[in-house]
């Protein structure tokens, strides 16, 4: 962990979170639980946009806007967080 990557991080209002050595395989069950449904539900936004606009450009902006439905569909629909 550097002092720039600190700064940035800062700059962006993340929070950086690190891991004792050898205790990532806590974390195995969200890849279940958590992330797969995300990205599931995610690349079916995406696709499903991509096919509506087919010349449509991609950038950042387009991509956060499908963060909320996947969430929503993805991740709340599990009661994940709730």
């Amino acid at each position: 962990m550097t002092l720039k990557a600190i700064e940035q991080t800062h700059a962006f209002r993340l929070d950086m979170v690190t891991l004792q050595s050898h205790t990532s395989h806590a974390l195995q069950p969200l890849q279940m639980s958590c992330f797969k449904p995300f990205k599931t539900t995610f690349r079916k936004e995406r696709d499903n946009a991509m096919i509506k606009n087919r010349y449509l450009k991609l950038n950042k902006i387009k991509l956060t806007t499908w963060v909320d439905p996947t969430l929503v569909k993805g991740l709340f629909k599990y009661q994940i967080w709730i």
